[in-house]
């Protein structure tokens, strides 16, 4: 028998919509001060508990938080309480079946609370049952405001005390030439002491893209993304084919018919995964083993996540041999106001350690998501 086939089934559903705030951060389609998380609580009947998360931020997705909440709601949770399995691979592919295409977030924070409740109910950490852990930590990125070379540099000096040494530089809101410049100058104070990558999240034109690629070609940027549309696929393999430096898709990478687009189209050489955005640990790990076939590296990246979503995506990158070896995206708890879990306490000195506990490893306060809830729902099986 199996390990999963001893799993019992899913008997009661909670979705809870939440507000973090955090100190302002520019992109290029505006300033972010508030997220809405929608959390989710999966209870087998033996009082087993998961917890998963979906992190909707519209216009950078096409979901909302109310979009992910309705349909987890009145659609896929009815699947989940109604199917005679609670093995996560088992209901992604029910879940698939019904939704094929869409609706990503709600199908992976459904995917990421149902490895929690697995691993906790076995035992085990979810990164064993995505295949096995080959490191235990990693580099932390830290992100830069759409800003100027000063407000860079002003933060960069305070963040190097503290061993970070990865920056992610967004753009899109300034004229080209100033982040041109913006570029060359940080490399001249700071040389080979520190990495960076260029995101103007969708921000530019085609035109714009290629203008700035020509100048920053001799920078030693580790990559530049998504610099235009997610929609405009042919648009960014001609980005690709225009210049040497490492171009990285996330927007646009969202199931896995995208990816084989964008692979067949050869439109990106970095893979920017996101568990929320990519389904969660299953849908995404079948993500990178589809980059690492056709050669492409992967970035762990975030949305501005709680640290559900951030332990899922760790589990999932420590398991995956194709990863840049930059810092990656595990900063989010972070930056956001009152957290309901313990993930920061596994960030110091600029690196991520994989919490040594069954399932994600994280511990919830319960009490803090009912305290911070803006809407709740609970379905039970009849």
């Amino acid at each position: 028998m199996r390990l999963f086939d001893m799993l019992s089934r899913i008997v009661e559903a909670e979705i809870f919509k939440l507000a973090y705030r955090l100190q302002g951060y520019k992109l290029s389609y505006g300033t972010v001060t508030e997220v809405n998380p929608v959390l989710l609580k999966l209870t087998d009947q033996d009082g087993h508990v998961g917890w998963g998360e979906a992190n909707a931020q519209q216009p950078f997705t096409d979901e909302s938080p109310d979009d992910v909440f309705a349909v987890l709601r009145d659609e896929l949770l009815p699947i989940v309480l109604d199917s005679s399995s609670s093995e996560a691979i088992v209901i992604d592919g029910q879940l698939d079946q019904f939704r094929p295409t869409d609706h990503f977030m709600a199908k992976g924070a459904i995917s990421m609370a149902l490895l929690d409740l697995e691993g906790r109910r076995s035992g085990v950490r979810v990164a064993d049952l995505l295949g096995g852990a080959i490191r235990t930590s990693l580099q932390v990125s830290h992100p830069l405001n759409n800003g100027s070379f000063k407000d860079d540099v002003a933060l960069i000096d305070s963040k190097l005390e503290e061993g970070y040494v990865d920056y992610m530089l967004k753009m899109g809101t300034s004229p080209i030439p100033d982040e041109i410049e913006r570029v060359a100058a940080l490399k001249k104070r700071y040389g080979d002491r520190v990495r960076f990558k260029a995101d103007p999240n969708a921000g530019w034109t085609l035109e714009q893209s290629l203008e700035f690629l020509e100048g920053v070609q001799d920078s030693q940027l580790a990559f530049v993304e998504q610099p235009i549309s997610k929609n405009d696929i042919d648009g960014m393999a001609e980005i690709t084919r225009s210049t040497k430096l490492p171009i990285s898709v996330d927007e646009s990478l969202t199931g896995m018919a995208r990816a084989q687009e964008i692979i067949q189209k050869r439109a990106a050489t970095v893979f920017s995964i996101k568990s929320s955005k990519n389904g969660g640990p299953l849908r995404a790990k079948a993500l990178s083993e589809l980059a690492r076939e056709n050669g492409i590296d992967c970035y762990f990246n975030s949305m501005i996540e709680g640290g559900i979503t951030q332990a899922a995506s760790l589990h999932h990158a420590v398991t995956a041999p194709n990863i840049l070896n930059i810092g990656h995206g595990f900063r989010s708890t972070l930056r956001i106001e009152g957290d309901v879990t313990d993930f920061s306490t596994y960030i110091r000195n600029a690196v991520v350690q994989l919490p040594d506990r069954p399932g994600l490893g994280v511990q919830v306060d319960e009490g803090s998501v009912r305290a911070k809830n803006l809407a709740s729902h609970l379905v039970r099986r009849l």
